[in-house]
């Protein structure tokens, strides 16, 4: 696996201090009913024995709304210098089995775990109608490990199709209302630059306006092709960008939605492409 791959591991391996906590908590725990099992008395025991908020939000459209005390001191000491030296041994092997993780080549069994690594679920501040809010972020790695993203799994679901993964509502909206998703897809063998210019050529003939190519560094670096049907509350918005995977290929990341629901959904699903990341670059 190659320097920038390994490097992007790490960096997204990161877990925030109160999962550290946890786990701290956990290994003491764990020593602690260890030390505190029942042992056999020995001469010079003095005998004594130890006592033992809702979110409501708008589905359509995306917003929101002594001896024997020295002994025991002594003991513990002990007891101390154990916990630090069963830690460190833990620790210890922690950092070699990821040093044996990251030696492995690209395609072992290995990298399909590769979601693993990174935090199942995280808070996610994003700004909606000019309103800080916080949301539930929940990690998808795509079956090839090519890319991960964290969506909201409050509001949106992802469907893995065969070709392409689909962010949409959990629940259908009515039938008059049009498309609202998110698109992930990867063409393996066009460039970003020529993707752009097909695509754009593409939406001409579905959309009244298709805004020229815009190169961006935001939500994510690439380029933008921007359309829109009509100036009515259901006009159809799309949104699409091109991303390169790191090879000779480009992700297409399509955001669809309509005019009206352009500050929920729409906003929702830029902030959301925030959380993208390609995964296998060269």
């Amino acid at each position: 696996m190659d320097q920038k791959h390994k490097e992007q591991l790490l960096k997204k391996s990161e877990y925030p201090d109160t999962w550290k906590d946890d786990i701290w908590g956990q290994l003491e725990a764990r020593l602690d009913a260890e030390e505190g099992t029942p042992k056999s008395s020995s001469a010079g025991d003095n005998g004594e024995q130890a006592d033992g908020g809702t979110v409501h939000h708008d589905s359509i459209t995306g917003r929101s709304p002594s001896l024997g005390r020295a002994n025991n001191r002594s003991n513990k000491t002990k007891h101390k210098g154990m916990r630090v030296m069963k830690i460190g041994v833990g620790v210890a092997a922690a950092a070699v089995a990821l040093t044996v993780f990251l030696s492995l080549p690209a395609g072992t069994a290995m990298m399909d775990s590769v979601k693993n690594w990174f935090e199942p679920e995280k808070k996610i501040e994003i700004d909606v109608e000019g309103q800080k809010e916080e949301t539930n972020g929940q990690v998808h790695v795509d079956k090839t490990s090519d890319y991960a993203i964290y969506y909201d799994k409050d509001r949106y679901k992802l469907v893995e199709g065969e070709d392409k993964d689909v962010i949409t509502t959990i629940d259908p909206l009515p039938e008059k209302y049009p498309e609202v998703s998110l698109t992930i897809e990867q063409k393996a063998e066009v460039l970003p630059e020529q993707l752009a210019k097909e695509l754009a050529e593409q939406l001409q003939g579905e959309y009244d306006r298709v805004d020229a190519i815009e190169r961006v560094t935001a939500p994510v670096d690439g380029y933008l092709v921007h359309a829109i049907d009509g100036s009515d509350w259901d006009s159809m918005v799309t949104n699409v960008y091109i991303v390169s995977n790191g090879k000779q290929g480009s992700f297409i990341l399509s955001s669809k939605y309509f005019l009206e629901a352009a500050e929920g959904h729409g906003a929702r699903f830029t902030q959301t492409l925030e959380q993208f990341q390609v995964l296998d670059g060269e």
